[in-house]
């Protein structure tokens, strides 16, 4: 018999009024057809490249990094292991030792996955407040270990008052991934899961939102 499989969404909705990252323009969706007019409905998107629940692709702070349509598709599913960071607090870094006294078996990981909790903030001016982020030892320690990437449930893997975004020029600048802006990660209940997170093939880009899922099997 086959074994059944859960699906567990990790994307805000993208939608107007949604939270951006400070100094962003919002995203905008409008209908441009209706069913009561036009028989159909389309909605026209204004948006950026890394709003809501997102990708950063190499290119986004490196200028010869790799973009959205060159990438192997095949970095964007795969093993993730869920780390549990929720015990640190408001503007707390998350150290090397953390990562070293969790069982993680890094030969078979893909993607760590920062579950700090902040993601319940989301639609509050709490949400853009100084939540916990990588010490920047702990980035370079995670880049050594060869994974494909890093996802979090934060709007930045940067502090939020950052100006030089060391973590981003970490991470990427080593040619991994970030996905940002995750969320209801309480609902995966284990270490271990398959993080499924595709971009859109746009032309040289420096990112994209994803569509964000734990597929549990």
């Amino acid at each position: 018999m086959t074994q059944p499989i859960t699906v567990i969404d990790l994307t805000h909705t993208l939608q107007n009024g949604m939270p951006v990252f400070p100094g962003d323009t919002a995203p905008s969706f409008h209908k441009i057809l209706t069913h009561e007019v036009d028989g159909a409905q389309v909605i026209r998107m204004d948006l950026a490249t890394h709003h809501g629940t997102h990708l950063d692709c190499p290119l986004h702070f490196e200028a010869d990094g790799i973009s959205a349509d060159k990438a192997d598709v095949g970095n964007f599913y795969g093993t993730a292991f869920l780390a549990d960071c929720t015990s640190f607090k408001k503007g707390e870094c998350i150290p090397v030792s953390h990562f070293e006294l969790l069982d993680i078996k890094w030969e078979k990981v893909k993607w760590i996955v920062l579950q700090t909790g902040w993601y319940k903030f989301w639609g509050t001016k709490k949400y853009f407040d100084d939540f916990p982020v990588l010490s920047e030892d702990a980035a370079h320690f995670l880049v050594e270990k060869q994974i494909v990437g890093i996802g979090l449930d934060v709007i930045s893997i940067d502090a939020i008052h950052s100006a030089d975004y060391p973590i981003h020029k970490v991470i990427l600048g080593n040619g991994l991934f970030i996905i940002e802006n995750l969320t209801n990660l309480h609902s995966i209940k284990r270490d271990y899961f398959n993080l499924a997170a595709f971009p859109l093939k746009l032309i040289n880009g420096d990112g994209s939102p994803v569509r964000a899922a734990a597929i549990l099997d």
